[in-house]
């Protein structure tokens, strides 16, 4: 008599270990608290360290989980670094309301200077790693800087409408400005110790840029 096949178990490993511990939902509010954490480690060492620095295990550590764990939200380390990636601030909402384009403007950019200064590095990693590791670099391009290019032309655009801002403005201006401010900061060639500083920096500078 032929053996009924038993079925594998979708919550257990081959081994019988459970995929997900006992109380912790996958996508509940616990799970994703430690999805994040373990993103938000691995960004820190991302820009700290390099990619080649980042080992899964000092991730762990510094979220206060084990390797393990890791392993169960993220298959591999190019995942990993990719959920890091996905953590660098977009500027969206950054310009959003009705108030006049000044107040709009320096309110972003305190958002912004409220943020480590991660993406210089992040990019000069994703820039060494192009060839062997191509998807940091694509990340860094679909997640962080095509969507901070939009929300920048979303609030020019917006601004031109209301006659407050120059119609002749160039939105990849502006994009280029900020960044080039970060690397500028961040490799010392103009560096701006304060987050104050830097708000004022870049304010006095784009202003006049942008103004009617």
């Amino acid at each position: 008599m032929a053996r009924t096949p038993v079925l594998a178990d979708p919550d257990r490993y081959p081994s019988g270990r459970l995929r997900v511990p006992r109380g912790v939902r996958e996508g509940g509010p616990a799970w994703q608290q430690v999805h994040t954490q373990l993103a938000l480690e691995a960004l820190r060492l991302l820009a700290e360290t390099g990619y080649a620095g980042m080992g899964i295990d000092d991730v762990a550590r510094a979220a206060g989980a084990s390797t393990k764990t890791v392993y169960r939200h993220y298959a591999s380390k190019v995942d990993l670094a990719v959920a890091a990636i996905r953590e660098l601030p977009t500027m969206a909402g950054w310009y959003d309301g009705d108030d006049p384009v000044e107040n709009r403007i320096a309110r972003a950019l305190e958002i912004g200077a409220a943020h480590h200064e991660y993406l210089v590095p992040v990019l000069a990693n994703a820039i060494v790693h192009r060839n062997t590791v191509p998807e940091l670099l694509d990340a860094v391009r679909e997640y962080v800087l095509e969507p901070r290019q939009a929300a920048i032309e979303s609030a020019i655009i917006r601004g031109k409408a209301h006659g407050r801002i120059r119609e002749d403005l160039d939105p990849l201006l502006v994009s280029w400005a900020i960044t080039g401010q970060l690397v500028d900061s961040f490799t010392g060639l103009h560096p701006l110790p304060t987050a104050k500083k830097r708000v004022h920096e870049v304010f006095a500078h784009l202003l006049p840029l942008i103004r009617p």
